[in-house]
Order: C-alpha cells, then sequence, then structure tokens
C-alpha cells in the first residue's frame, strides 16, 4: 500500500478500534486478536464503503448539474468529426438548427451552412484542424424551416488518446448584433446628413453634435457639446416663445416650426427645425433630439414672390381703375354713338325722301313718255324693268342688302336673267327679253340655282329672290 492509502486507512483504523473496545472481550488471546483484525477490517470496509457511495453520490449530482449546464447553456455545444459529421450536440444547439437532437447525430455540419458561406466553412475548417488552437468565425446558417440566421463559431481541436482529433465548438446566435450593428450603420450615415443635428441628455446639455451642425451655425463639435442649446438664441424670440416649444414637446413629445439662431459669427438665419424627446421602457425622457435645416433661401424666395404679389395686387388695382375710367368713357361715346345714329337714321330717311321725291319729279315722267312712245311691246317691257329696278334702288336706299353679295357670284348674264326672275317674268318672256333661247335661259336658271345652292325643285328661285328684299 502507497503512504497515501495509510494516511486515508489510519483514521478509519481508529474508529473501527475504538469500535472494537466497546465489544464484549473474547477469553482466547489468539483467537480474540484474530478476531479483532477481522472486526477493524469488516468496519474499515463498511466505512469505506459508506465514503464511496457517497463519493459517488456527489459525482452523480455533479454531472447532472454538468448535463444540465451543457443542455440547457445560452449557447450552443456541437462536437465534430474530423469529416465535419456531427458526433455530440446540446440541446440549445438542436434548437438552434431547428433538429431534433437525436437527428443531429452523424450528419454533415455543412447541411446547416447557407449556401453563401459554403465554400468559406470548408476552408475555415480544414485550417482550424491543421494550425490548432481556438479560432472564431461568423457564418450564415440556415434553419431546417428555411430561415437564415447568424452564428458566431468559436472552434478549438480536441485530441485524445485512443480517438482521432474532434472539433469542439460553441454555436452563438448573433442575428439580433448583426441587426444591431447594421441599424447604427444605418443610424450612423442618417446622423450625418444636410440637416443639422444636436443631441442633449434629460438636462439640455449638449452631448453631440454632426457635422451639418458645425457647417450651418459655425461652431465645432468641441465647442457645442457640454453647452445648452441657448448658446444659439438669436435675440428675436422672447422666453414666452421658448416656454411654448418646451410645453409642445412635454405635452405631444416634439415640436417643429421656425425659429430664428444665431451662428458663431453673429449672423443670424431662419431655421426650420424639429425637436423630439426620447423616452425609455418606463417612459421617462432620457434625451432630446433637434433637427433643422437652414431656410434662407427660402424666405428670400417668399420675399420675392410676396413682393412680386403686392406689385401685381398694386397693378390689378390700377388696372381696374383704368378700365372703370374706360367704362365710363365708354359708356360716354356710347351715349353719344346712339344720338349721332339717331341723327343719322333722320337724315337717312330725309336723303331717301328727297331722292324718291326728285325721282319721281325728273325721272319718271320720261319713262312714262318713253313707254308711250314704245315701238313694240318688248321696248315697253324693258322700260318697265327699269322703272322697277328705279323704284327699288329709291325703296332700298341706305338699307343693308343681301342681293348685291349673292349677286357677286353670278355672271353679267346671270345677274339680268336673275332680275328678270325676281320680277317674275316666265323663262319665255325672259329669254324673249333678251333675245336669247328659251334652253339657253333654263341652263342660267340651272346655274343661279346652283351658284347660289339651291337643291330641289322645292326650293324657288323667285320666292328665295324676293326674300332677299324683305
Amino acid at each position: 500500500m502507497n503512504d497515501k492509502y495509510i494516511k486515508h486507512r489510519q483514521p478509519l483504523r481508529a474508529k473501527a478500534e475504538a469500535c472494537i473496545a466497546r465489544a464484549p472481550e473474547i477469553e482466547q488471546p489468539a483467537a480474540q486478536e484474530l478476531l479483532h483484525e477481522l472486526q477493524v477490517h469488516q468496519i474499515e470496509l463498511e466505512m469505506q464503503h459508506e465514503e464511496l457511495c457517497q463519493a459517488q453520490t456527489a459525482l452523480e449530482a455533479s454531472r447532472d448539474r454538468y448535463l444540465r449546464l451543457y443542455d440547457f447553456a445560452p449557447v450552443g455545444y456541437i462536437t465534430l468529426a474530423e469529416d465535419e459529421s456531427i458526433i455530440e450536440a446540446n440541446l440549445t444547439c438542436a434548437k438552434l438548427l431547428g433538429v431534433d437532437r437525436t437527428k443531429l447525430i452523424n450528419r454533415r455540419f455543412a447541411h446547416f451552412v447557407a449556401a453563401e458561406d459554403s465554400d468559406r466553412w470548408h476552408r475555415y475548417y480544414r485550417q482550424a484542424m491543421q494550425q490548432g488552437g481556438k479560432q472564431s468565425v461568423e457564418l450564415a446558417l440556415r434553419h431546417t424551416g428555411g430561415a437564415v440566421w447568424h452564428a458566431q463559431l468559436d472552434c478549438r481541436p480536441m485530441e485524445t488518446l485512443h480517438s482521432p482529433v474532434l472539433m469542439g465548438i460553441i454555436l452563438t446566435d448573433i442575428t439580433e448584433r448583426k441587426r444591431a450593428d447594421q441599424a447604427l450603420r444605418i443610424a450612423a450615415v442618417a446622423f450625418e446628413t444636410q440637416a443639422g443635428i444636436l443631441v442633449t441628455d434629460a438636462d439640455k446639455t449638449t452631448l453631440r453634435v454632426n457635422r451639418a451642425f458645425s457647417r450651418i451655425t459655425g461652431y465645432s463639435a468641441e465647442a457645442a457639446c457640454g453647452r445648452k442649446p441657448s448658446f444659439l438664441h438669436s435675440g428675436l424670440h422672447n422666453e414666452d416663445f421658448y416656454r411654448a416649444i418646451w410645453a409642445s414637446v412635454k405635452h405631444h413629445g416634439y415640436w417643429q416650426g421656425e425659429i430664428w439662431d444665431k451662428g458663431k459669427n453673429g449672423e443670424v438665419f431662419p431655421l426650420w427645425s424639429t425637436i423630439a424627446a426620447v423616452a425609455d421602457d418606463e417612459g421617462h425622457i432620457t434625451h432630446y433630439v433637434g433637427s433643422f435645416t437652414e431656410i434662407t433661401a427660402q424666405k428670400q424666395a417668399e420675399k420675392i414672390l410676396f413682393d412680386t404679389r403686392d406689385r401685381l395686387e398694386n397693378q390689378v388695382a390700377h388696372t381696374q381703375m383704368e378700365l372703370e375710367k374706360f367704362k365710363q368713357e365708354s359708356a360716354l361715346v356710347n351715349t353719344a354713338l346712339d344720338v349721332l345714329l339717331k341723327y343719322r337714321e333722320t337724315d337717312k330717311s330725309e336723303a331717301q325722301n328727297q331722292l324718291s321725291h326728285e325721282i319721281e319729279r325728273t325721272v319718271i315722267p320720261f319713262l312714262t313718255r318713253l313707254k308711250g312712245a314704245a315701238i313694240d311691246e318688248n321696248q315697253g317691257r324693258l322700260i318697265d324693268i327699269l322703272e322697277i329696278n328705279l323704284r327699288h334702288l329709291v325703296k332700298s336706299y341706305g338699307r343693308a342688302e343681301n342681293l348685291p353679295a349673292v349677286y357677286q357670284q353670278l355672271t353679267p348674264v346671270e345677274i339680268q336673267v336673275a332680275s328678270l326672275v325676281r320680277q317674275g317674268l316666265a323663262t319665255k318672256l325672259i329669254a324673249k327679253t333678251l333675245n336669247l333661247s328659251p334652253g339657253t335661259v333654263s341652263i342660267h336658271r340651272k346655274h343661279i340655282r346652283k351658284k347660289l345652292e339651291l337643291k330641289g325643285k322645292a326650293s324657288n328661285l323667285h320666292s328665295y329672290l324676293l326674300s332677299l328684299y324683305e
């Protein structure tokens, strides 16, 4: 027996001897001594057995604790063979991969790697097996349901005496971290927009500003941080204005409107500003975020528009005055024209009467004498036509006539034929008067109807020509 065993056995022997001492004595010395030794060994064995049972119970409890820690750890534990096949995995790993743990065994881990990372996984695994030591890699893995998630793999080769090299892997779900990183990158880009941005704590002390803020105000981040935003006040707004802003932020969570601020160089400029409150899960305000854009160009454009509007309104008012004046003058002119037209109608009527009287006195008597001296019937008819046309001219003196306009479309012979048709002469009589054949007169009548757009026999040429004088 080695020294460690003897040292461990001594207290057990002492306890066994104490038990024997309390037992009844045996009379024979040799037998008593032998029995004593046997009893001591028996008690020692019983006590060793009890200690071994306690140690086994403790080991089993420790093993159970380890298994619980192993299976329900917040990360996945997986062991791979050299050919990437799965030898062992905890429950967390099975849940992450979406497969029952019993069905994971002997499956190749590459089956769960997304296609875009497949080649990178194979290269990484060979390198990790060759180089040894702890290696880490981030991969896109595919859940059995098809969803892709991101994992960090911390790998370490494990050498054993009686088996090939195994690979122990800690599998951590970093999907949310990836999303958070992406959100932070987007937020960082959004923070550096063309709009100026200022972030304060709950006490309104400036914590951070972006480059646009420095460009617009002239204050660097170092000069602005640690100060209250009131260092930008222009002096154009009173305290009631700022109290109303913060009352809106408190009540609605934000304020938006136009404000005038002052830059580092003392220049005052207009801004379109938004102030928003940031609250935690319990509703307590933790930060304020202000964003603004300079609207100097917009204000200048508005001024130009307002000036143009005022100028146009003045021009419209002046034009309306001119129109009203012109309207009054037009009314006077119309009144004068009405008077002149009345005088004109009077003069025209008087002139018509005078012309009619003069023709009746100087012309008609001669026509009457000619008619009496006519040699034949034809000459008398011509004189009658002359008298009728002359009387018509006198009657239509000073009136607008449609007949001359119609006659402009006709030839001289067609005008003569139309004039006789209007007086009611028949075709044969017209032919005899004009020394034409009846057929020629009929042709002229057709031409006249066509030029006057009289279609069909229902349209009477005689009636139409008479209507032009009505």
